[in-house]
Order: C-alpha cells, then sequence, then structure tokens
C-alpha cells in the first residue's frame, strides 16, 4: 500500500514531487516482490516454465524499480539513501533467513538448493552470496536465530509464579509447530553429519543452554556469581524434556507428552 502523502514540504530540503516519486517507487517494488512469491507458489505446480519466466521479469523489475527510489533518495540527500539501502538490506537478510529456515527444515541441508531459497524469498541466487558467502554460513546463521528466539531459553517465568505451569505450556504450545521440530532436529543432524561443523553448532547450542543455566541460577540464588553444578543440571533437564515431549507429542498425540505434560515436569525441575 502507498504511503500517504500531504502537501506540504518535507523538512529535509526534498521537493514534494521527489519524495512521492520514492514512495511511488518503493510501494511499487514490493508489490511486484509479493507478486513475484505469489506466482512462485501458485503457478508453479501448473506451467512452471511460465511461471519462471514471468516470476524473473517480475524481479528484474523489482531490483529497477528499487534502483529508481535509491536514485530518488540521492537526489533528495546521501544520508537518506544511506537510510534505505541499510533498511532495505536487512529486509533481504531476514526474507532469506525465513525462506532458508523453510526450507532447510522440508529438505534437510543437502536437499535444499541455494536457487529454491532464493526465489522463494524473491531474489535471485547472487543475493544469497552477497549476504551469506556459502550455503554453509547460511545454514549457520540459521540455527543461530533459530536457538536466539526459543522462548524457553530467552526467558523463564517467576519461579514463584503460581501460574508457572500454565506459562511454561504457553511456552511450549508455541512450539508445536512442523516446520520448528525439524529444523531443530537438523541442525542438530548437521553437526553429527558433519564433524568440520561441530565447533559453530556446538558455540550456538552451548550459547543458549548456558543462558538458560544463568537464568535457573539467577533464579534460585540470586547473590551467586554464577549456576551452580545444580542449576546445569536442571538446565539440562529442561531442554530434554522440551525437546522429547514436543516430539513424542507431535508423533503420538498423546496427553503424556503434550506441551501441558512437558510444563508439569519442568515446573517441577525448576523449583528443585
Amino acid at each position: 500500500m502507498a504511503r500517504r502523502q500531504d502537501d506540504r514540504t518535507p523538512d529535509d530540503g526534498t521537493a514534494p514531487g521527489d519524495d512521492s516519486i520514492g514512495a511511488a517507487t518503493r510501494a511499487l517494488a514490493d508489490a511486484t516482490a509479493a507478486l513475484t512469491r505469489l506466482i512462485g507458489k501458485q503457478v508453479q505446480s501448473v506451467v512452471p516454465e511460465v511461471s519462471d519466466a514471468v516470476a524473473a521479469s517480475l524481479r528484474e523489475a523489482s531490483r529497477g524499480l528499487a534502483d529508481a527510489s535509491e536514485s530518488v533518495g540521492r537526489r533528495a540527500g546521501g544520508s537518506r539513501a544511506d537510510e534505505r539501502r541499510t533498511e532495505r538490506a536487512h529486509r533481504t537478510r531476514a526474507e532469506l533467513l525465513d525462506a532458508a529456515a523453510r526450507a532447510f527444515a522440508r529438505h534437510g541441508y543437502e536437499g535444499a538448493s541455494l536457487g529454491d531459497i532464493a526465489a522463494d524469498a524473491g531474489y535471485t541466487k547472487g543475493a544469497v552470496y552477497a549476504h551469506f558467502g556459502s550455503k554453509h554460513e547460511l545454514f549457520v546463521e540459521v540455527a543461530r536465530r533459530f536457538f536466539a528466539s526459543a522462548p524457553v531459553g530467552s526467558g523463564l517465568p517467576d519461579l514463584g509464579d503460581d501460574d508457572l505451569e500454565h506459562e511454561l505450556a504457553a511456552v511450549l504450545g508455541g512450539l508445536v509447530d512442523e516446520d520448528r521440530l525439524l529444523l531443530s532436529l537438523e541442525i542438530l543432524s548437521f553437526a553429527v553429519r558433519h564433524p568440520e561443523a561441530r565447533a559453530e553448532i556446538g558455540a550456538v547450542h552451548e550459547e543458549g543452554f548456558a543462558e538458560l543455566a544463568e537464568q535457573v541460577g539467577r533464579r534460585r540464588h540470586p547473590d551467586a556469581p554464577e549456576p551452580a553444578e545444580a542449576d546445569w543440571d536442571t538446565a539440562l533437564a529442561v531442554v530434554s524434556v522440551s525437546n522429547i515431549a514436543l516430539l513424542l507429542g507431535s508423533v503420538t498425540g498423546s496427553p503424556h507428552a503434550s506441551p501441558e505434560a512437558g510444563a508439569r515436569v519442568i515446573a517441577r525441575l525448576l523449583r528443585g
């Protein structure tokens, strides 16, 4: 949707016409990228050669529109152009990571191609290399982002909260997602299959594990400088119960391996 423009002169020294052109080109570029992804999903199975040709043309048009917007930004002032380039780079990187996470979850590291990942995100394969350098680097960044976003590791509820089990069940329930479960397994499987990557993947795991142990330690004994051995044991148990409850529950549908069941066990572990 195009941004609403008024008749006032912008306070950054640009002319109203330049600002309107820039807004229009950015909006049209965004719409073109969205249409590219829609065509890729809806038409690919019917007429793939037509879909590929149209999608390629739309991507080219989108890049041209983005360049036009950047040109307008340069005329308006270098700082605005730099901000837009930075914002576009962050958006591109995030969209590529989202597409890569889906591909790695559904097809595994070996089965996912950079071309398919780029196309799913609405870009060319060159965009992947520009932001990540290699498939390996992209995978490690997906793993790093995956563990950074894990709710159980990013913030434990108050251990004295009467609703602790309910809060934990809500956290685990939010993780019952097939792609997320598959990606978690693929990250571990990748490290097992590729010994040369274990240091990197292990470091990603260790960061989240250490943060969880520190959270447990801070809540049990706030004045302690570091987690005690029992806190590390509890963190290991929490991770284990979370993973097994989610995986087993997804496969069996048993209420004894549901998010609620996992939450009861974790609550008892945390309260120690």
